[in-house]
């Protein structure tokens, strides 16, 4: 939805744009393409191998481009590094990349690979971990919350017994431990949401799209503009939510966002077509007054 993010988010071809998740960069290629000589970007991603091929892409927009492997929960100390108090806009394009799916990682049940799962794989517990120490509720609730699995209790219940008889360590494990729980006519998408929601408890992403949008948006700057881009209906919701909300900026001035889109915007048929990973996707704009 690169179009539709380009027209919400730069208004002014002089200002300093963040993405607060770079992934491959895409998004940031196209606001700094959208930009004056005077206009820059901050870009934020904490997984690292995401962030070097960013890094790469970006290379031709120079210093133009200030590229961090950071959580973007750390805006605010980023801007004070860069003698910077405020910026024009924001953009936040959750959930995770296809180059993520594509690693080692074992982001995708379609990829023979270790269970990890991390963005950060320097921190917290990889995905093999929790299924090995989490208990049945705890498993049966995040695959309801996270994932909107059906059978969810049954699900936790055989990966119970599962590794009852060996470790959860890789793809197929999973894929062998869900299999039982799931009906063969809906085995993909059942799947799909299984290692969806694994993913959102190993790195708390919910948590951090809280978070991240209060502390970022604090920076916003007068009129400025506020995309998110969300793929599950847990961070829709927050984002909904936190577009009402009443804030406090960070130049002590006091407000509400103005919703610039009374519903949020899909992508068209088009881009579905050509990436049908983008049908999920939720695009939810507001403006500082």
């Amino acid at each position: 939805m690169v179009r539709e993010v380009l027209s919400l988010l730069v208004y002014d071809p002089d200002g300093t744009y963040v993405d607060c998740t770079l992934g491959c960069g895409g998004h940031a290629a196209a606001i700094l393409g959208k930009l004056s000589r005077q206009g820059r970007l901050i870009g934020f991603d904490k997984d690292r191998d995401s962030f070097l091929v960013a890094s790469e892409n970006l290379t031709a927009f120079g210093e133009r481009a200030s590229l961090f492997n950071r959580d973007f929960r750390e805006l605010p100390d980023t801007l004070a590094e860069l003698s910077l108090r405020s910026v024009s806009g924001i953009l936040f394009d959750l959930g995770i990349s296809s180059f993520q799916l594509s690693s080692e990682r074992g982001f995708s049940f379609q990829k023979e690979s270790p269970l990890d799962m991390r963005f950060n794989p320097a921190r917290g517990a990889t995905a093999a971990e929790l299924l090995s120490t989490l208990e049945e509720r705890r498993l049966a609730e995040i695959f309801k919350v996270y994932g909107d699995v059906r059978n969810a209790n049954r699900l936790a219940r055989s990966i119970v017994e599962f590794r009852r008889r060996q470790p959860i360590l890789t793809t197929s494990h999973l894929v062998s431990a869900a299999r039982r729980a799931v009906s063969p006519k809906t085995l993909r998408g059942s799947l799909a949401r299984v290692f969806q929601a694994l993913r959102i408890a190993v790195n708390d992403e919910l948590e951090a799209v809280r978070e991240g949008l209060g502390l970022c948006t604090s920076s916003l700057s007068p009129q400025g503009r506020l995309c998110a881009i969300s793929y599950h209906s847990g961070e829709d919701r927050i984002v909904k939510q936190f577009m009402r909300e009443t804030l406090i900026f960070a130049d002590g001035v006091e407000g509400k966002l103005e919703v610039l889109t009374r519903k949020p915007l899909r992508p068209g048929r088009d881009e579905v077509m050509e990436n049908p990973r983008s049908r999920s996707a939720r695009l939810r704009a507001a403006r500082r007054s």
